[in-house]
């Protein structure tokens, strides 16, 4: 005489199969969080390496069109110091490089231009007291995150030499 068996899934599997998900699950949550917070920031860096880049050739390129006896370094109403350059260009232009809150802007005669809104400081220097024709820019950036965080980067120090 055959037996009949019921078919279908013990108890027992049933417990294990459950465990083995829950360790899983233990596991696999804080590997996403850490996967999407590594992301975020990479992406964030990215952002503001892009943004400083273009902002610091575009500051270069018209640095060194300036005529010398004309620069000005100050600070906007509100804003921290050295965070303004104005100068007039070769081509007789007043061209101006300023900080206001987290953006950048370069106002070129009477055209204002947003060069990166992630600007958390930007700094505009004499590195030596004897030669006036060397301008340090220093500009740190920053750009959200994760959870609330920031990713602050200080990418670039960068020396520009007035030609004229």
């Amino acid at each position: 005489m055959a037996m009949n068996r019921a078919r279908g899934y013990t108890l027992t599997e049933m417990m294990v199969t459950v465990a083995i998900v829950g360790i899983l699950s233990m596991v696999a949550a804080p590997l996403l969080v850490q996967m999407t917070n590594f992301w975020r920031q990479t992406t964030a860096r990215n952002i503001i390496q892009r943004d400083v880049r273009a902002s610091l050739d575009v500051i270069d390129r018209f640095c060194r069109q300036a005529k010398a006896g004309t620069v000005i370094v100050d600070q906007a109403a509100g804003q921290p110091p050295f965070s303004r350059i104005s100068f007039t260009s070769v081509q007789g232009q007043n061209v101006s490089f300023f900080q206001s809150g987290s953006k950048l802007f370069m106002q070129l005669g009477s055209t204002l231009t947003m060069l990166s809104s992630n600007v958390a400081f930007i700094a505009f220097t004499y590195p030596r007291s004897d030669d006036t024709s060397i301008i340090s820019v220093a500009i740190t950036t920053q750009a959200s995150t994760y959870l609330g965080g920031t990713k602050a980067l200080q990418l670039s120090i960068q020396k520009v030499r007035i030609m004229n």
